[in-house]
Protein backbone atom coordinates (compact mmCIF):
# COMPACT_ATOMS: atom_id res chain seq x y z
CA UNK A 1 0.00 0.00 0.00
CA UNK A 2 2.50 2.76 1.36
CA UNK A 3 1.56 6.77 1.74
CA UNK A 4 -1.88 7.61 1.03
CA UNK A 5 -2.04 11.46 1.11
CA UNK A 6 -4.98 13.90 1.49
CA UNK A 7 -5.87 17.62 1.92
CA UNK A 8 -8.79 16.25 3.45
CA UNK A 9 -8.32 16.37 7.70
CA UNK A 10 -11.63 14.35 7.93
CA UNK A 11 -10.66 11.58 5.81
CA UNK A 12 -7.17 11.46 6.96
CA UNK A 13 -8.81 11.19 10.90
CA UNK A 14 -10.99 8.61 9.37
CA UNK A 15 -7.63 6.63 8.31
CA UNK A 16 -5.53 7.22 10.58
CA UNK A 17 -7.09 8.51 14.03
CA UNK A 18 -6.83 4.54 15.22
CA UNK A 19 -3.25 4.81 15.19
CA UNK A 20 -2.56 7.96 16.50
CA UNK A 21 -5.14 7.82 19.54
CA UNK A 22 -3.27 4.55 20.63
CA UNK A 23 -0.32 6.28 21.05
CA UNK A 24 -1.93 9.36 22.03
CA UNK A 25 1.35 10.76 23.92
CA UNK A 26 4.21 9.88 21.69
CA UNK A 27 2.47 11.57 18.77
CA UNK A 28 1.27 14.46 20.82
CA UNK A 29 2.80 16.88 18.62
CA UNK A 30 1.28 16.11 15.45
CA UNK A 31 -2.42 15.89 16.95
CA UNK A 32 -2.14 19.42 18.40
CA UNK A 33 -0.94 20.59 14.78
CA UNK A 34 -3.96 18.24 12.98
CA UNK A 35 -6.28 20.15 15.77
CA UNK A 36 -5.12 23.59 14.49
CA UNK A 37 -5.12 23.07 11.05
CA UNK A 38 -8.74 22.12 12.05
CA UNK A 39 -9.89 24.74 13.87
CA UNK A 40 -7.82 27.10 10.97
CA UNK A 41 -9.99 25.99 8.24
CA UNK A 42 -13.11 26.08 10.36
CA UNK A 43 -12.85 29.03 12.04
CA UNK A 44 -11.83 27.92 15.60
CA UNK A 45 -12.66 25.88 18.29
CA UNK A 46 -11.49 28.47 21.02
CA UNK A 47 -13.31 29.82 23.82
CA UNK A 48 -14.82 26.17 24.61
CA UNK A 49 -16.15 25.25 21.15
CA UNK A 50 -16.34 21.98 19.96
CA UNK A 51 -13.07 20.16 19.52
CA UNK A 52 -11.94 18.85 16.19
CA UNK A 53 -11.23 15.05 17.62
CA UNK A 54 -13.97 14.38 19.78
CA UNK A 55 -15.61 14.50 15.66
CA UNK A 56 -12.92 11.24 14.75
CA UNK A 57 -15.06 8.85 12.21
CA UNK A 58 -15.00 5.11 13.05
CA UNK A 59 -14.77 1.95 10.19
CA UNK A 60 -17.81 3.19 8.85
CA UNK A 61 -17.67 6.95 8.53
CA UNK A 62 -18.27 8.38 5.79
CA UNK A 63 -15.42 9.75 3.55
CA UNK A 64 -15.16 12.95 1.78
CA UNK A 65 -14.28 12.29 -1.86
CA UNK A 66 -10.80 13.22 -2.24
CA UNK A 67 -9.14 15.90 -4.19
CA UNK A 68 -5.87 15.64 -6.38
CA UNK A 69 -2.99 17.18 -4.46
CA UNK A 70 -1.20 20.03 -6.31
CA UNK A 71 2.09 21.78 -5.94
CA UNK A 72 0.31 25.22 -5.43
CA UNK A 73 -1.44 23.95 -2.55
CA UNK A 74 0.22 26.28 0.50
CA UNK A 75 -1.78 24.63 3.27
CA UNK A 76 -1.44 21.31 5.30
CA UNK A 77 -0.96 17.99 3.56
CA UNK A 78 -1.69 15.03 5.62
CA UNK A 79 -0.60 11.16 4.84
CA UNK A 80 -0.95 7.71 6.39
CA UNK A 81 1.06 4.63 5.80
CA UNK A 82 0.03 0.85 5.54
CA UNK A 83 1.95 -2.13 4.43
CA UNK A 84 1.71 -3.33 1.46
CA UNK A 85 -0.63 -6.83 2.78
CA UNK A 86 -2.73 -4.59 4.43
CA UNK A 87 -2.98 -4.77 8.37
CA UNK A 88 -3.94 -1.05 9.06
CA UNK A 89 -2.31 2.33 9.49
CA UNK A 90 1.41 1.37 11.20
CA UNK A 91 2.68 5.60 10.19
CA UNK A 92 1.17 8.94 9.50
CA UNK A 93 2.71 12.20 8.84
CA UNK A 94 1.45 16.13 8.53
CA UNK A 95 3.25 18.34 6.29
CA UNK A 96 3.06 22.06 6.87
CA UNK A 97 5.04 24.31 4.05
CA UNK A 98 5.91 26.70 6.99
CA UNK A 99 6.82 24.22 9.64
CA UNK A 100 9.18 20.68 9.64
CA UNK A 101 7.05 18.24 8.41
CA UNK A 102 6.04 15.91 11.24
CA UNK A 103 6.07 12.28 11.21
CA UNK A 104 4.18 9.84 13.42
CA UNK A 105 6.32 6.57 13.21
CA UNK A 106 10.03 5.23 13.74
CA UNK A 107 10.66 3.06 10.94
CA UNK A 108 13.21 4.45 8.74
CA UNK A 109 12.25 2.39 6.05
CA UNK A 110 8.81 3.93 6.09
CA UNK A 111 10.41 7.50 6.46
CA UNK A 112 12.81 7.50 3.79
CA UNK A 113 9.94 6.39 1.44
CA UNK A 114 7.82 9.71 2.13
CA UNK A 115 10.22 11.54 0.47
CA UNK A 116 9.29 10.73 -3.02
CA UNK A 117 6.04 10.69 -1.97
CA UNK A 118 6.64 14.12 -1.10
CA UNK A 119 8.52 15.26 -3.94
CA UNK A 120 5.85 13.57 -6.24
CA UNK A 121 3.28 16.02 -4.37
CA UNK A 122 5.69 19.04 -5.57
CA UNK A 123 6.02 19.48 -1.61
CA UNK A 124 8.70 21.93 -0.31
CA UNK A 125 10.22 20.65 3.23
CA UNK A 126 11.78 22.71 5.40
CA UNK A 127 13.01 20.77 7.74
CA UNK A 128 11.78 17.33 9.66
CA UNK A 129 10.39 17.16 13.34
CA UNK A 130 10.34 13.02 14.33
CA UNK A 131 11.48 10.30 16.47
CA UNK A 132 15.44 10.34 16.13
CA UNK A 133 15.03 7.05 13.39
CA UNK A 134 12.70 8.36 11.52
CA UNK A 135 13.95 12.06 11.54
CA UNK A 136 17.38 10.99 10.08
CA UNK A 137 15.99 8.63 7.46
CA UNK A 138 13.80 11.22 5.97
CA UNK A 139 16.21 13.70 6.20
CA UNK A 140 18.75 11.54 3.91
CA UNK A 141 16.52 10.42 1.72
CA UNK A 142 15.20 13.95 0.62
CA UNK A 143 18.89 15.73 1.47
CA UNK A 144 20.00 13.49 -1.55
CA UNK A 145 16.48 13.70 -3.70
CA UNK A 146 16.75 17.84 -3.12
CA UNK A 147 20.06 18.57 -3.00
CA UNK A 148 19.72 20.29 0.24
CA UNK A 149 21.94 20.60 3.57
CA UNK A 150 20.71 19.63 7.03
CA UNK A 151 21.34 20.24 10.26
CA UNK A 152 20.12 19.60 13.92
CA UNK A 153 18.22 21.84 14.89
CA UNK A 154 17.18 20.21 18.01
CA UNK A 155 16.84 16.88 20.18
CA UNK A 156 14.30 16.61 22.38
CA UNK A 157 13.26 13.96 24.91
CA UNK A 158 9.10 13.09 25.58
CA UNK A 159 7.56 12.14 28.95
CA UNK A 160 4.92 10.73 30.24
CA UNK A 161 3.36 11.04 33.30
CA UNK A 162 2.95 7.89 35.44
CA UNK A 163 2.03 8.13 39.24
CA UNK A 164 1.27 10.59 42.27
CA UNK A 165 3.90 13.14 43.49
CA UNK A 166 4.24 14.95 46.45
CA UNK A 167 4.96 18.35 46.08
CA UNK A 168 8.65 19.03 47.25
CA UNK A 169 8.84 20.80 50.65
CA UNK A 170 5.51 20.66 51.77
CA UNK A 171 4.65 19.48 55.03
CA UNK A 172 1.86 16.97 54.72
CA UNK A 173 3.64 15.85 50.98
CA UNK A 174 0.01 15.43 49.86
CA UNK A 175 -0.87 15.03 46.27
CA UNK A 176 -2.21 17.18 43.89
CA UNK A 177 -5.56 15.79 42.51
CA UNK A 178 -7.95 18.75 41.92
CA UNK A 179 -8.91 20.20 38.52
CA UNK A 180 -6.85 23.42 37.75
CA UNK A 181 -10.15 25.20 37.11
CA UNK A 182 -10.58 25.32 41.08
CA UNK A 183 -8.09 27.49 43.41
CA UNK A 184 -5.62 24.46 45.42
CA UNK A 185 -6.00 25.15 49.05
CA UNK A 186 -2.50 26.58 50.22
CA UNK A 187 0.39 23.85 51.24
CA UNK A 188 2.86 25.13 53.88
CA UNK A 189 5.91 24.04 54.74
CA UNK A 190 9.39 24.51 55.40
CA UNK A 191 10.29 24.93 52.02
CA UNK A 192 7.12 25.80 50.09
CA UNK A 193 4.23 27.55 50.51
CA UNK A 194 1.43 28.36 47.78
CA UNK A 195 -1.51 27.33 45.81
CA UNK A 196 -2.47 26.62 42.18
CA UNK A 197 -4.73 29.04 40.32
CA UNK A 198 -6.17 29.05 36.88
CA UNK A 199 -5.25 32.30 35.03
CA UNK A 200 -8.49 34.68 34.43
CA UNK A 201 -9.23 37.66 31.58
CA UNK A 202 -7.52 39.82 34.71
CA UNK A 203 -4.38 38.40 34.33
CA UNK A 204 -4.36 39.18 30.66
CA UNK A 205 -1.13 42.01 30.91
CA UNK A 206 0.94 40.05 33.51
CA UNK A 207 0.73 36.96 31.42
CA UNK A 208 1.73 38.98 28.44
CA UNK A 209 4.56 40.42 30.14
CA UNK A 210 5.61 36.76 31.46
CA UNK A 211 5.41 35.35 28.23
CA UNK A 212 7.10 37.99 26.12
CA UNK A 213 10.01 37.09 28.79
CA UNK A 214 9.91 34.12 28.40
CA UNK A 215 10.41 34.11 24.29
CA UNK A 216 13.42 36.55 24.64
CA UNK A 217 14.94 33.71 27.06
CA UNK A 218 14.56 30.75 24.82
CA UNK A 219 14.28 32.55 21.57
CA UNK A 220 10.71 31.62 20.32
CA UNK A 221 9.49 33.13 16.90
CA UNK A 222 6.45 31.69 16.46
CA UNK A 223 2.78 33.78 16.84
CA UNK A 224 2.68 36.75 19.51
CA UNK A 225 2.15 36.84 23.56
CA UNK A 226 -1.15 38.66 22.99
CA UNK A 227 -2.34 36.30 20.38
CA UNK A 228 -0.96 33.50 22.52
CA UNK A 229 -2.90 34.94 25.81
CA UNK A 230 -6.00 34.93 24.38
CA UNK A 231 -5.92 31.30 22.83
CA UNK A 232 -4.78 30.36 26.61
CA UNK A 233 -7.20 32.10 28.57
CA UNK A 234 -10.04 30.65 26.40
CA UNK A 235 -9.72 27.26 27.42
CA UNK A 236 -7.96 27.77 30.40
CA UNK A 237 -4.60 26.81 29.40
CA UNK A 238 -2.53 28.75 31.41
CA UNK A 239 -2.01 28.55 35.70
CA UNK A 240 -0.13 30.50 38.53
CA UNK A 241 1.74 28.80 41.41
CA UNK A 242 0.61 31.25 43.90
CA UNK A 243 2.84 32.68 47.24
CA UNK A 244 1.71 34.69 49.60
CA UNK A 245 -1.15 35.57 47.38
CA UNK A 246 1.14 36.53 44.59
CA UNK A 247 1.61 34.61 40.85
CA UNK A 248 5.61 33.55 41.37
CA UNK A 249 5.53 31.05 38.66
CA UNK A 250 3.50 29.89 35.47
CA UNK A 251 3.38 27.02 33.19
CA UNK A 252 0.94 26.85 30.45
CA UNK A 253 -1.07 23.43 28.76
CA UNK A 254 -2.65 22.86 25.30
CA UNK A 255 -6.19 22.50 24.71
CA UNK A 256 -6.76 18.25 25.28
CA UNK A 257 -6.66 16.27 22.15
CA UNK A 258 -7.66 12.34 22.43
CA UNK A 259 -7.82 13.73 26.17
CA UNK A 260 -3.99 14.00 26.01
CA UNK A 261 -2.46 17.44 26.66
CA UNK A 262 1.20 18.47 27.06
CA UNK A 263 2.57 20.68 29.69
CA UNK A 264 4.26 23.62 27.23
CA UNK A 265 5.79 26.96 28.37
CA UNK A 266 7.20 27.01 31.97
CA UNK A 267 8.13 30.61 33.60
CA UNK A 268 9.86 31.93 36.78
CA UNK A 269 10.35 35.53 36.77
CA UNK A 270 14.46 36.06 38.14
CA UNK A 271 13.31 37.53 41.26
CA UNK A 272 11.62 34.36 42.20
CA UNK A 273 13.69 31.54 40.73
CA UNK A 274 15.42 29.00 43.09
CA UNK A 275 12.81 28.78 45.53
CA UNK A 276 11.18 25.46 44.15
CA UNK A 277 8.18 27.08 42.37
CA UNK A 278 8.87 26.26 38.50
CA UNK A 279 8.92 22.23 40.08
CA UNK A 280 5.98 23.07 42.60
CA UNK A 281 3.36 24.83 39.16
CA UNK A 282 4.69 22.03 36.92
CA UNK A 283 3.77 19.01 38.93
CA UNK A 284 0.91 20.53 40.17
CA UNK A 285 -0.65 21.17 36.95
CA UNK A 286 0.53 17.81 35.54
CA UNK A 287 -1.81 16.14 38.62
CA UNK A 288 -4.43 18.80 38.05
CA UNK A 289 -4.62 17.71 34.52
CA UNK A 290 -4.98 14.13 34.96
CA UNK A 291 -7.52 14.30 37.70
CA UNK A 292 -9.55 16.28 35.17
CA UNK A 293 -10.01 16.49 31.59
CA UNK A 294 -6.56 14.40 30.73
CA UNK A 295 -5.81 10.79 30.59
CA UNK A 296 -2.06 11.47 29.32
CA UNK A 297 -0.14 14.11 30.56
CA UNK A 298 3.40 14.62 27.99
CA UNK A 299 6.19 16.86 28.59
CA UNK A 300 8.85 17.26 25.71
CA UNK A 301 12.01 19.08 26.90
CA UNK A 302 15.49 19.80 25.78
CA UNK A 303 17.53 16.82 26.06
CA UNK A 304 20.49 18.68 27.48
CA UNK A 305 17.98 18.77 30.88
CA UNK A 306 19.02 15.75 33.23
CA UNK A 307 16.41 12.97 32.95
CA UNK A 308 16.32 12.40 36.83
CA UNK A 309 14.03 16.11 36.87
CA UNK A 310 11.45 14.66 34.96
CA UNK A 311 11.54 11.51 36.48
CA UNK A 312 11.13 13.34 39.92
CA UNK A 313 8.04 14.60 39.11
CA UNK A 314 6.79 10.88 38.36
CA UNK A 315 7.70 11.01 34.59
CA UNK A 316 8.79 8.46 31.91
CA UNK A 317 10.67 8.44 29.16
CA UNK A 318 8.77 7.20 26.13
CA UNK A 319 10.89 8.63 22.90
CA UNK A 320 13.31 10.70 21.95
CA UNK A 321 12.91 13.19 18.85
CA UNK A 322 14.82 15.53 16.79
CA UNK A 323 14.18 18.61 14.89
CA UNK A 324 16.67 18.48 11.44
CA UNK A 325 16.57 21.88 9.49
CA UNK A 326 17.21 21.42 5.70
CA UNK A 327 19.54 24.59 4.30
CA UNK A 328 20.66 26.41 1.51
CA UNK A 329 20.75 23.93 -1.95
CA UNK A 330 24.46 22.23 -1.77
CA UNK A 331 24.22 21.87 -5.76
CA UNK A 332 25.87 19.22 -7.55
CA UNK A 333 28.56 16.84 -6.39
CA UNK A 334 31.48 17.84 -8.50
CA UNK A 335 32.14 14.85 -11.06
CA UNK A 336 36.04 13.66 -11.62
CA UNK A 337 36.94 14.24 -15.14
CA UNK A 338 36.51 11.22 -17.27
CA UNK A 339 39.13 11.76 -19.82
CA UNK A 340 42.61 11.00 -19.71
CA UNK A 341 44.40 12.88 -16.99
CA UNK A 342 47.03 16.09 -18.31
CA UNK A 343 50.47 14.80 -18.61
CA UNK A 344 52.99 16.08 -15.88
CA UNK A 345 55.54 19.03 -16.95
CA UNK A 346 58.98 17.68 -15.90
CA UNK A 347 61.37 20.50 -14.78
Amino acid sequence: MGWSTTLDLDRFLTEAGGYLSSRAAENMLLLTAAQAAGDAHRGGARHGGPHLFSRRGGAHAKQAPDRAVQATDAGPLFGWWEPPDGGGTRGAFLHDPAEPLLIAGRAPETAASLAAALARAGRSVCGVDASAEAADAFAAAWSQRAGVATRVHQHTLVYRLTGTQAIPGTADGSQVSQSPQAPRAPQTGPGLTGQLRTATAADWPLLVKWLTAFRLEVGELTGTPEATVDELLGYGGAVFWEAGGEPVAMATVTRPVMRTVRITKMYTPPEHRHNGYAVAVTLAVSHAELAGRASEVVLITDSNRPHRQAAQLGYELIGERAVLRFGPPTGAIPRLPTGPLPRLRSR
